[in-house]
């Protein structure tokens, strides 16, 4: 698994001895270097569709105070608390959704991925959707709305949602040792669930010392258990650096599990999902994808490698349930523009838990910086020149990208099944379609 941190992006990155993502895809590629290849099979050209979709709708006057009934009402972010200033709304045209679509082309015919799929959902509820190229190039099978890819990373946005509403309603606290809920972790009671959140809790990665033993088996099904029995010596003591860690995120959904007496993906689908009709997101591990879905391509882009055809789980069975829940879920672009929208506009946390999620401060203080600025679940980074916040995921032959820009209100998707892909700057290309100014009229000649 090559390293998240290796993205290209569109801002500088803040450096450090740590990045985030690039602890959490340590397997090491060199020896696919000597397998196979097939030549690339042309793509066909991208689709669009523009359908409005139903605001979700919140209370006004709802009480901020925890509550025990999984409905209680929510009381909408005031997002300027913590954006600056962009535009203020943008809406989808004919003009614009054509403008899009090539550009969504052009994206993958620059990039040469096998094939690419995005969502922009609009403050006014309207959803532009695209897709160009091939979910799988050995059958010619084209990347559709309902194409399911790996979304990496961006499992833990549902992880950390889902630690953030137990805590508002006093099911767990933030900063719980987690010996209260996972004793037998080494050095336990001196790491706050807090710390796993946002990636200071030292522990080391779990592709650091299991990469070799993941790739060389990659049906063979991993347990939490297992994983952690080789995570290896720590990085530093909690609470004194930061550096990503998918094992945090296993060792949450395991304190998640123990308080609740639930398993994570039964909460996670009857709080978020359900809720928000987000039918074509699936946690690989426990729940059965009902969606056609990607294959993953490894380098080089001149003939991408399909290296684990067959899998059950993609990209392919070791890996997806070693990383658990920190990298598991499968999904297309549509539902997680909804789940951006819903998590970042205010809808999914009360004003508190958002503010404490997307806080930067404890890691941006830390010695080794986020090059993206982490908070709990989350990343910062600007896309087309406004402040965006999400996160990006990667597995192998996967990267993807969810952003949920917070002046406007408008949230950008891009899923690809390429290893090489830039998904954060295709977010930015389109994101400068949907802002581009619009033309003005010429004077009429009297």
């Amino acid at each position: 698994m090559i390293p998240d941190s290796r993205m290209p992006s569109n801002r500088p990155l803040r450096r450090g001895a740590a990045r985030p993502l690039a602890a959490a895809c340590g397997l090491a590629m060199a020896c696919l270097a000597a397998c196979g290849t097939s030549a690339p099979t042309p793509s066909p050209a991208a689709t669009t569709t523009a359908t409005p979709t139903a605001a979700i709708s919140v209370s006004p006057s709802a009480s901020q105070a925890p509550s025990a009934n999984p409905n209680f009402s929510i009381v909408p972010v005031p997002t300027s608390r913590f954006a600056t200033p962009g535009p203020a709304s943008a809406t989808l045209d004919a003009t614009t959704g054509a403008a899009l679509k090539q550009a969504l082309d052009a994206i993958r015919t620059s990039g040469r991925y096998p094939g690419v799929s995005a969502a922009i959902l609009y403050p006014d509820g309207s959803i532009w959707t695209g897709q160009s190229g091939l979910a799988i190039l050995s059958s010619k099978t084209p990347v559709t709305a309902d194409t399911l890819f790996s979304v990496g990373s961006i499992s833990k946005t549902f992880v950390s949602a889902m630690a953030g509403r137990l805590a508002a309603r006093g099911t767990i606290s933030l900063d719980d040792p987690l010996s209260k809920y996972v004793p037998t972790f080494p050095n336990a009671a001196n790491i706050s669930l807090r710390q796993l959140l946002n990636h200071t809790s030292g522990i080391k990665d779990l592709f650091a010392n299991l990469s070799p033993a993941i790739l060389s088996h990659p049906s063979q099904v991993w347990t939490a258990d297992r994983v952690l029995a080789g995570v290896g010596t720590p990085y530093f003591s909690p609470g004194t650096n930061y550096h990503y860690s998918n094992t945090n995120y296993v060792l949450l959904g395991m304190a998640i599990e123990q308080a609740t007496g639930q398993p994570l993906a039964t909460l996670i689908r009857s709080e978020f999902l359900t809720p928000l009709g987000l039918n074509h997101t699936f946690y690989q591990v426990t729940e059965q994808a009902t969606d056609p879905e990607a294959h993953a391509y490894l380098t080089p882009a001149s003939a991408p490698l399909d290296k684990w055809p067959g899998q059950t789980m993609i990209p392919f069975t070791a890996e997806v349930t070693a990383v658990g829940p920190a990298g598991a879920y499968v999904s297309n672009a549509t539902d997680l523009a909804r789940w951006a929208n819903a998590l970042y506009g205010g809808v999914v946390l009360d004003q508190a838990t958002l503010a404490s999620m997307v806080d930067i401060s404890p890691t941006m203080a830390m010695k080794a910086k986020p090059s993206f600025p982490y908070g709990l679940g989350f990343e910062e980074t600007t896309v087309a020149g406004q402040l965006a916040w999400g996160h990006r995921g990667h597995l192998d032959g996967f990267w993807s990208a969810m952003e949920y820009l917070a002046a406007s209100h408008v949230t950008i998707v891009v899923l690809t099944n390429a290893e090489w892909a830039d998904p954060v700057g295709a977010a930015a290309t389109l994101a400068n379609v949907v802002f581009r100014p619009a033309p003005v009229a010429s004077a009429s000649s009297h």
